[in-house]
């Protein structure tokens, strides 16, 4: 069975594993993204443009990028180099996808920093073990996820500081730790449960009127920014950047 990879403080979840996948073909992004649901815990993120790969790979800082060989416009050896000659994203490791099988251009994508280079058409499990491997190799997706950067907003689980656009929030220690979960998943929507359950660190269970209030000072507090705090009828609460 494989391990569920999922980013943990103080026991609860606060992230996962982020991908980005530098790729043209859709139904191979398809594909990995399928293959990826084996295992909960994976977010992949799709780039199609080579000419915006690299600035995308250090707006989101994932933890690992797969990256196709054979790009429209562009060779996916030369956007390694770049990433690999960037001190942002030179220490993501990068897995190599492509249909290149000979020898020769293995090694040559291994010697321009590749951490692994899968040849297309790949099996499901070969794929995932890849994947998990580099990740538990290099480090990556392993360590706790104490800060977070999202429209503006900036949080250090460290010191427990929010600030939006240099200035400080003054949040209550549950705030914090509503903020800080959307924040950590902006973009998906967090059931009332999940979010019950993982703001408990301060002592008992968080009664859900409680997380009404929460959200409603957080709102407050964001001031036009609290509109990013979404409202997902009948399941939860969403951060939209």
């Amino acid at each position: 069975m494989w391990a569920k990879c999922e980013f943990l403080y103080n026991g609860y979840n606060v992230g996962v594993p982020r991908i980005v996948m530098v790729e043209d073909d859709p139904k191979i992004v398809q594909a990995v993204e399928k293959t990826l649901t084996l295992v909960p815990g994976y977010s992949v993120e799709w780039v199609s443009d080579p000419d915006r790969a690299v600035a995308e790979v250090i707006a989101k800082k994932p933890d690992l990028v797969l990256l196709d060989v054979r790009l429209p416009g562009g060779d996916g050896r030369v956007l390694l180099q770049a990433l690999k000659e960037n001190t942002a994203t030179r220490g993501i490791p990068v897995i190599m996808l492509t249909g290149l099988a000979s020898e020769g251009d293995k090694v040559l994508g291994l010697n321009l920093g590749a951490d692994d280079y899968v040849v297309k058409p790949f099996g499901a499990m070969e794929l995932l073990a890849r994947i998990q491997a580099v990740l538990r190799r290099t480090g990556a997706g392993k360590g706790e996820r104490k800060a977070v950067s999202v429209g503006g907003l900036d949080l250090d689980m460290d010191d427990r500081i929010a600030s939006l656009g240099g200035k400080r929030l003054d949040l209550q220690p549950r705030e914090f730790e509503v903020l800080f979960l959307l924040a950590a998943h902006a973009g998906k929507t967090l059931s009332r449960e999940f979010l019950i359950e993982n703001t408990s660190a301060y002592g008992s269970r968080v009664p859900t009127r409680s997380l009404d209030t929460h959200i409603k000072n957080l709102r407050r507090k964001l001031g036009a920014k609290g509109k990013m705090i979404l409202t997902v009828p009948k399941l939860g609460y969403r951060l939209e950047s």
